[in-house]
């Protein structure tokens, strides 16, 4: 083993421990409990009480849900008995370390080494990260898995490895699997590897990455198109999820946010539709899922037409609330919306700036960076913005090429200050 390979294995290991130690003391000070952060606990938990039994019906009835982290937790259930708890926590620790030292070699692919050290010394420590992971739910598991399949992405171009590209192509399957906006990103996934190769493997690799990823949809999707006559590639919520952002609801989610504390934010925080949207809501959840997601989709269009100037309103908060940091001052504690834009302000300046220059020297290499944060834009703009899916989505993205700026302008002070002080002794 040479000397090199050493290094960098102690290197993975620290990176690795620094990870586990933050989160685990993350965990025993936090006082959050597994399901108080997040209310899709309550339905992830009888899901996967069904895939427990062998019953992979994942319809919660707005839409089906996509299915790997169910099954992941019954797993655990089947496994760990009654420790299924502790051991699910421990799971989701250590893939949240092995992310960081994947963060780290994926930072040192497209940076210095002192870049991807810094990077990775803030993804580390990171509050809105850290606030994920011990919860049941799929932020923590779906960030750690879009973090290696990059990794695996840049280095299949780097390379030109087979076993890179396969590698990438089955995380980001099981990344989708976990939560099903980030197929949005396949199209950028397809244009990075054309860009990026030459000759046979520019058309070969996006075609090989794409078969991969469909036959990943295969089980699920045929078993929902047998039970529900729809195929489903992971999870069949879009259309909801477009009504959800575009109709009464969204406009007093987002808009005109009635104040904490009241009835109405209530209704907001448990997004209890039908009390903003009216009864239709309940006449098209009794509908069957081939239908129902069409008939939310005409409603939220018909919304639209008879709302253009609120519509127009609602996108621009929407596109305000995706590029400010921190969470939403309407929707949490004072506190708690200050801490959260302090700590995110200077990831995400200088994480503009480290994307913006980094795509306009390496537009090719840099390219999978500008593709997830156009995803994300659309995202939050077209469907709804979501704090907690840019937290997990993009911030890392964030954090990585704020790494790369914030070295850049030490490197370039520290020249400058130089290149003074021997003017000063010259003179």
């Amino acid at each position: 083993m040479s000397i090199s390979t050493q290094t960098n294995i102690k290197k993975g290991v620290a990176i690795f421990a620094y990870f586990a130690i933050v989160r685990i003391l993350y965990v025993l000070l936090s006082g959050f409990s597994t399901c108080e952060l997040c209310s899709d606990c309550q339905w992830i938990n009888m899901l996967s009480e069904r895939a427990l039994v062998g019953n992979f019906d994942f319809d919660i009835g707005r839409f089906i849900v996509a299915p790997f982290y169910n099954v992941f937790i019954a797993a655990h259930k089947f496994l760990f008995q009654s420790y299924w708890s502790i051991a699910l926590i421990v799971v989701q620790i250590v893939i949240s370390a092995l992310s960081g030292v994947y963060f780290y070699k994926l930072a040192r692919l497209l940076f210095s080494e002192k870049a991807a050290l810094l990077s990775t010394a803030i993804f580390g420590i990171f509050p809105m990260t850290l606030y994920w992971v011990h919860t049941f739910c799929t932020e923590s598991i779906f960030q750690s898995l879009l973090i290696i399949s990059l990794f695996y992405l840049v280095k299949s171009i780097k390379t030109q490895q087979y076993t890179a590209l396969i590698a990438s192509a089955v995380i980001y399957s099981i990344t989708f699997l976990t939560k099903s906006h980030i197929l949005l990103f396949s199209p950028f996934i397809a244009l990075f590897l054309f860009l990026n190769l030459k000759g046979a493997k520019k058309n070969i690799f996006p075609l090989l990455y794409g078969a991969i990823s469909l036959a990943a949809t295969l089980p699920f999707g045929l078993h929902n198109l047998q039970q529900h006559n729809e195929y489903v590639l992971a999870s069949n919520g879009s259309k909801f999820h477009f009504y959800t952002g575009n109709s009464a609801f969204a406009y007093h989610s987002i808009v005109r946010v009635p104040p904490q504390g009241t009835e109405e934010f209530r209704h907001v925080r448990n997004m209890n539709m039908a009390f903003f949207n009216g009864d239709i809501h309940h006449e098209i959840m009794k509908q069957p899922h081939a239908e129902k997601q069409d008939a939310y989709l005409r409603l939220a269009l018909d919304w639209i037409q008879q709302n253009p100037m609120q519509f127009l309103e609602l996108k621009a908060y929407n596109l305000g609330l995706f590029l400010f940091p921190g969470v939403s001052f309407r929707h949490y504690p004072f506190k708690s919306w200050l801490f959260s834009f302090l700590i995110s302000l200077p990831i995400y300046i200088f994480g503009y700036i480290g994307l913006y220059k980094s795509v306009k020297n390496n537009f090719k290499l840099h390219f999978f960076a500008l593709g997830l944060f156009v995803v994300m834009l659309l995202f939050a703009t077209i469907w709804y913005v979501q704090n907690r899916f840019r937290t997990i989505t993009i911030e890392p993205i964030y954090i990585l090429y704020a790494g790369f700026a914030l070295t850049t302008f030490w490197e370039a002070l520290k020249s400058f200050l130089k290149k003074n002080k021997k003017i000063n002794n010259y003179e």
